[in-house]
């Protein structure tokens, strides 16, 4: 304790003992102690100026009354809100107009650095096939016209890579741009068939424009963000034939794998084989080879599913002979 304080502790404790009441002494401790004490800090206070502290009860009355008429609250302890402190704390808040918020990036996909060099790179075969077109085929010899002709393919591809991605950026959808770029792309191919015929051709098509073009898909995230949206008649087309060929294989998404699935075949063969007719070619070596298969002597619930396959085929016959009610 420094000296100072040892000065204010004596001096508070020689006005403390000139107060005669309790009230006094409480009201005192409370217009010297800052501001937003509790009644636990009063008694604190006195007990350190080496007064007797008051009960909490007679504490409480005093210092209400006194924070009533002061026009003070109780903040348990805490900062008291006042219109000041709550404009500094709203001016703290409120975001800084020369620091706007930058909206945030779209974000590339995966590798997108390595297709852009690809690109790039695949850009130099549609280069020289569409020189040695422009010379050999067209029969234009001059450098210039040559550079002029033939890099308006080159130029037209990149374009129409970029307004894809604008249009995937703007709705989703990459646009018409797609179709011209695959018309090009066939250009390129009627050029480098007809420079190098079909084989040399098609490693220039291959190798050229169409590796550049999906490069680009790749590198802009065109294929994988228009694909969340793709909604036309040919996709669900598509769709629909491939789920048809999975369920024709037995591929279907029915939450079986492919043990479950091999069982199931294997007994339905094991049924069928056991109501072929006796001329069926080899008809008890695979009727072994099917029961084996469906692990029918050792799962109980592959037997019974293969038995009721079997009772299924056997009185197939008698299914019309069933009478039912009429639904009408």
């Amino acid at each position: 304790m420094t000296t100072d304080e040892v000065g204010t502790l004596t001096d508070h404790s020689a006005e403390l003992g000139r107060l005669n009441t309790k009230k006094a002494q409480i009201v005192y401790a409370l217009e010297h102690m800052p501001r937003g004490g509790t009644v636990e800090d009063v008694r604190r206070w006195l007990h350190k100026q080496g007064q007797v502290v008051p009960t909490a009860s007679h504490a409480r009355t005093i210092v209400n009354e006194w924070r009533a008429r002061n026009g003070m609250t109780d903040t348990s302890g805490h900062v008291l809100l006042t219109p000041e402190l709550i404009a500094e704390l709203d001016k703290a808040e409120a975001p800084s107009p020369e620091s706007p918020v930058e909206p945030a990036e779209p974000s590339k996909p995966a590798g997108a650095k390595g297709f852009y060099a690809v690109a790039l790179m695949s850009i130099g075969v549609s280069v020289d096939t569409s020189w040695r077109f422009f010379e050999q085929r067209l029969g234009i010899t001059d450098v210039v016209e040559r550079v002029v002709l033939f890099s308006v393919m080159e130029a037209a591809l990149v374009a129409c890579g970029w307004a894809m991605r604008g249009g995937v950026r703007r709705d989703g959808r990459p646009g018409p741009a797609r179709l011209v770029a695959w018309a090009l792309t066939a250009f390129a191919a009627f050029a480098a068939f007809s420079l190098s015929g079909p084989v040399a051709g098609t490693a220039r098509v291959l190798l050229g424009p169409v590796l550049g073009l999906v490069m680009l898909h790749l590198a802009l995230g065109i294929e994988i963000r228009a694909s969340r949206q793709r909604t036309t008649t040919w996709a669900r087309v598509g769709r629909e034939l491939r789920e048809r060929l999975l369920s024709l294989l037995g591929l279907g998404d029915d939450h079986r794998d492919a043990a479950a699935r091999t069982r199931d075949k294997a007994a339905l063969r094991a049924a069928k084989l056991a109501i072929a007719s006796r001329w069926t070619p080899r008809r008890k070596a695979r009727l072994r080879k099917a029961l084996h298969a469906s692990h029918v002597a050792h799962d109980p619930v592959q037997r019974d599913r293969m038995l009721r396959e079997l009772g299924v085929l056997q009185h197939a016959d008698e299914l019309a002979k069933i009478s039912q009610p009429s639904p009408w």
